[in-house]
């Protein structure tokens, strides 16, 4: 609409956990006077799966959306439409809207090609007589809000794997490799601590590569069986060490820090 100079969504700030108060601005800026019935808003998330499956010989497409919120207000004019409908004055208008968040564990926020997870604030200017125009603006919902200092995460985490090549009388010396995570809970832009300890005892040359992957498992209601779907994310693939000798590598300490972390 040409007398409509600015239409947008300012939010407080951009990630949020579950029970806080999520706070903003719906600016609107005109060039003339118009006649608005009322600015409505929608808060909602949403999570949504979808992918094809063979059945009978037929490719289908299996889909289904969940809904953690959707909660909705008007911030101005009238809900209901009776009555005069109110001149909206051209010039700068700010609308400022609050919502409270379930204090209830809201999933984080997700994206992947089988399905996400979003949150969202959609605005629309009920306008008589002309097509609403509808605004969105998409933030991020962090958590559960934990404490990676609590007693239950500070204990390492150890892996350790032996591997010998070739068997009887050409059998190689072992290749034994253990690795110790300094606790099991990160946070959101923390750091990832892996210590390394590979014990060569063959000739051939080692290289280390570590990966960083996140387990998901999708499910939509389909019947009484339902119909799964799981998928492993790489988030990162990282080549740590590589040796170029051909002696052996005895007792080499391996050190890294990442800070690729996306989410716990």
């Amino acid at each position: 609409m040409d007398y409509i100079r600015d239409f947008d969504i300012k939010l407080d700030k951009e990630m949020y956990y579950a029970g806080e108060t999520l706070g903003g601005h719906v600016i609107l800026d005109t060039t003339e006077n118009f006649k608005l019935r009322a600015v409505r808003l929608i808060l909602r998330g949403k999570a949504h799966a979808e992918w094809k499956v063979l059945i009978s010989g037929d490719r289908q497409t299996v889909k289904d959306d969940q809904y953690f919120i959707d909660d909705r207000a008007c911030i101005f004019g009238k809900e209901k439409h009776d009555g005069p409908i109110p001149v909206l004055p051209r010039g700068l208008h700010t609308f400022p809207f609050k919502f409270q968040l379930p204090e209830s564990s809201l999933p984080c926020s997700f994206e992947s090609k089988p399905g996400y997870i979003r949150y969202y604030i959609k605005v629309t200017l009920d306008i008589p007589y002309a097509s609403p125009p509808q605004g969105m603006k998409y933030f991020t919902i962090i958590g559960p809000h934990i404490d990676c200092m609590d007693e239950q995460y500070l204990k390492p985490l150890v892996g350790h794997d032996k591997k010998t090549t070739c068997c009887l009388w050409c059998e190689k010396g072992p290749l034994v490799i253990t690795s110790v995570l300094e606790r099991t809970a990160y946070v959101c832009g923390e750091s990832i601590k892996l210590r390394t300890e590979i014990d060569n005892q063959g000739q051939d040359n080692v290289r280390l590569t570590v990966k960083l992957i996140q387990y998901v498992e999708y499910f939509i209601e389909r019947g009484v069986l339902g119909v799964g779907k799981h998928t492993l994310l790489s988030i990162f693939n990282l080549i740590l060490f590589r040796s170029t000798w051909s002696i052996s590598l005895s007792g080499a300490y391996l050190e890294w820090e990442r800070r690729y972390l996306t989410s716990y």
